[in-house]
Formats: structure tokens, C-alpha cells, sequence
């Protein structure tokens, strides 16, 4: 399986065609895969490679800290989810 992709300059182009083909590539990607990488977002790599560095800081943290941040009535959908709960 391929991630699909997507150029988010294609929906800030100003062209209507070019902006309902990215809304249309972007919910097939959902629909059929799941997820999507996006590129052109304008994320400086910086802050980018930040956010790994926290997330593997995280995910390093003993379960009992993690579990702290489970939000159960939130159904995964905020904070961390435990693995086989989604």
C-alpha cells in the first residue's frame, strides 16, 4: 500500500478546478486508506522534527504515566489511547 499525497498549494492556488481535485483527493485518501501526507503545509522542519522528538519522549514514559493522559469518555479521539483500545 502507497500513502497517498497531497499539495496543499493546489488548494491555496486560487483555482476552483484545482481546489475541488485536492478536497476530492484528500477525502479519497481518508476513505480508502485512512490517512494522508500532506506536503507544502508550511510546517517549518524545525518544528517538525520537535514534535518527534516529544512524541518519542512520550511514548518513552512507563505506561502508569501515559495512562494519565487516557481520556476515556473522549473515545481516543483526545489525549493518549492505550494500546487495544481503539
Amino acid at each position: 500500500m502507497t500513502i497517498p499525497v497531497v499539495d496543499l498549494a493546489e488548494f491555496l492556488s486560487g483555482d476552483e478546478t484545482r481546489k475541488q481535485q485536492f478536497v476530492q483527493d484528500l477525502g479519497k485518501a481518508y476513505e480508502e486508506v485512512g490517512f494522508v501526507a500532506v506536503k507544502n503545509h508550511g510546517v517549518p522542519d524545525e518544528l517538525i522534527a520537535d514534535l518527534y522528538k516529544y512524541v518519542q519522549q512520550f511514548f518513552a514514559l512507563p505506561t502508569d504515566t501515559k495512562h494519565r493522559y487516557e481520556i476515556p469518555e473522549l473515545a481516543g479521539q483526545r489525549g493518549y489511547t492505550s494500546f487495544g483500545r481503539e
